[in-house]
């Protein structure tokens, strides 16, 4: 027989005789078996939450995305208000973007101090302006490591490689015109032109990740032209299809293309912003999408 020894709360001790081979028991020892269990436990917690988190944050991303989309729209206005027309995609001769247009309704007035209109963007002149970084024209969902870009940008138009198939399948009517409301420097967009009311017609668009190149959602080789936020080439069309009758997030190669899940954000003529889904109705986006095609859609 075996010999337990305890001590009593009265300090004295107290012998409990056990079986032979038999140990004292330990009530706050855990097996190895119930160890394993609480890992396994901890493990299926984990998986199930981290979709969650990372849910979270791409929707807080897209969040502030759709603020960064909201800050340009009102600049673009606020140019229209003081101008009396839309800000153009772009100036010619010396060559400049739109957002370098819109620096002062931004309050980037050092960068416009910096910034010389008289020389192109890209000249010697330009340089301490245009290489700096500017947070507001940046994705949080797009990659990061991009100096001096924009993922934002003018959509002028609907070319007809993109909608002519759209036509022949029966999946659109046919338009008389198919262009947004930024346009070039020698048709500038005045308030009175967008027929279709500005609340139902985008006015600027996502075009994230460039100058890296995306079809899909796989990187490419090679480098995207139009990417830096002052280059007067940061305007694009829409000219691809993909998966039938999708217009957005075919890839990122002058296109509409965003790096938020399933959709983009689109900033409207009137300031507001709103996510739509890449599945989008092909009329239904054609007809947001164009400013003056008598095409007003319910939303």
């Amino acid at each position: 027989m075996n010999i337990s020894i305890e001590w009593t709360r009265g300090g004295s001790e107290r012998a409990t005789l056990l079986p032979r081979g038999a140990r004292p028991s330990s009530p706050n020892a855990f097996s190895l078996i119930e160890l394993l269990v609480v890992i396994a436990i901890l493990g299926v917690l984990v998986a199930l939450l981290l979709p969650a988190v990372q849910s979270a944050r791409e929707t807080a991303r897209r969040l502030e995305c759709s603020n960064h989309l909201h800050q340009i729209g009102l600049a673009i206005l606020a140019y229209e208000n003081a101008t009396q027309c839309f800000p153009p995609s772009h100036s010619r001769d010396p060559d400049h973007g739109v957002l370098a247009l819109v620096l002062p309704y931004i309050e980037q007035n050092t960068v416009h101090d910096l910034y010389d209109f008289k020389y192109h963007w890209d000249a010697r002149e330009n340089r301490a302006a245009r290489e700096t970084d500017m947070p507001l024209f940046v994705c949080p969902s797009a990659p990061s490591g991009r100096p001096f870009i924009s993922d934002y940008g003018a959509c002028l138009s609907i070319m007809e490689r993109a909608y002519r198939p759209l036509i022949d399948s029966g999946a659109i009517t046919p338009r008389q015109r198919w262009n947004a409301i930024i346009q070039d420097i020698t048709e500038p967009t005045r308030v009175t032109d967008v027929l279709d009311g500005l609340s139902q017609s985008f006015l600027f668009f996502e075009d994230g990740g460039r100058p890296l190149r995306y079809v899909g959602n796989q990187l490419q080789p090679g480098e995207q032209t139009g990417a830096l936020w002052a280059d007067h080439r940061g305007y694009f069309c829409v000219h691809a299809l993909c998966n039938g009758t999708q217009m957005t997030n075919c890839n990122n190669l002058n296109e509409i293309y965003s790096f938020h899940p399933g959709g983009c954000n689109y900033a409207y003529g009137d300031g507001s912003i709103r996510y739509h889904p890449e599945s989008i109705d092909p009329e239904v986006f054609v007809s947001l999408f164009t400013m003056d095609a008598g095409d007003i859609v319910s939303l």
